[in-house]
């Protein structure tokens, strides 16, 4: 071979993309890194490297919802929260859509985990209570991820069952209580069920108001997720049973109660204010 030819073919080998980079040329991504894959050598076993780095961009993805909400998150968002490049993201989750569904199901599965793990308790009161107070308490630590919860319910279809079947499977529950409570009543599926329901849209709409909306005269009110808990419960009490809570949460209650009607009655003397 000539001296021209072996040069020729020495620039031509250099000019040869890694195979790394090809793969990026063409889709736009990075490639795995190689301690990433099964197998590759120098891979922990059972890819455990692999799971810490999904682990790691799930918890960015969390905080990024937390922060900005589903709507206006993107990718590079979440690759500078989770300290990582742009493109390593795609490796493990096609797109952001699947990301934010896997991360509010594991929110709603640890949820529901630890509403089955309270302690039972035959006290009609607290049976109301621990549930509502855990639920205030996610809505107080978690708004961006309760927010998000029902953006992404109405917007991605497959979501919506899994928030759906959650949802009616707590509801379902209250109402099969409801039924057990008043043997008596004759109360029907359809009746009970309803009645779940009406109750939990109530809770969900208070919480959201405090938490999410961040309505400054409920704040000034509810101060803390007890207090929410406290009034939910206490509505809902009256409510189911007809009749009032025991006289020490009532004594309690009663308190937030006069503020409502104090600040009720301040807001009708303010000019301006309606009649």
């Amino acid at each position: 071979m000539s001296e021209t030819e072996l040069r020729r073919k020495a620039t031509k080998t250099a000019a040869k993309p890694a195979p790394r980079a090809r793969a990026v040329a063409k889709t736009g991504r990075a490639a795995a890194p190689a301690e990433d894959v099964p197998g590759a050598p120098g891979s922990e076993s059972t890819n455990a490297r692999a799971q810490r780095r999904r682990v790691l961009i799930k918890a960015a993805v969390s905080a990024v919802l937390e922060r900005v909400g589903y709507r206006a998150m993107k990718v590079t968002d979440v690759a500078a929260e989770a300290g990582i490049a742009t493109g390593l993201f795609y490796h493990y989750f096609p797109d952001l859509r699947t990301a934010t569904c896997e991360v509010l199901s594991d929110f709603i599965d640890q949820l529901s985990a630890r509403v089955d793990a309270l302690p039972r308790t035959a006290d009609r009161f607290e049976i109301v209570y621990r549930p509502t107070l855990l639920w205030a308490e996610a809505y107080e630590q978690h708004a961006g991820l309760m927010r998000c919860l029902f953006q992404v319910a109405d917007e991605v279809p497959e979501f919506e069952a899994l928030w759906f079947k959650t949802n009616d499977a707590w509801t379902r529950r209250i109402a099969r209580s409801l039924v057990r409570e008043f043997p008596d009543a004759g109360m029907s599926d359809r009746v009970s069920l309803s009645l779940a329901y009406a109750l939990g849209s109530m809770i969900d709409g208070l919480l959201n108001e405090i938490y999410v909306h961040r309505n400054p005269e409920l704040r000034k009110l509810l101060k803390t997720p007890a207090h929410a808990a406290e009034l939910l419960s206490a509505i809902w009490y009256r409510a189911v049973y007809m009749q009032n809570p025991p006289a020490d949460i009532m004594a309690r209650n009663q308190v937030l109660e006069e503020q409502v009607l104090e600040l009720m009655n301040g807001a009708r003397q303010r000019p301006g204010a309606r009649a």
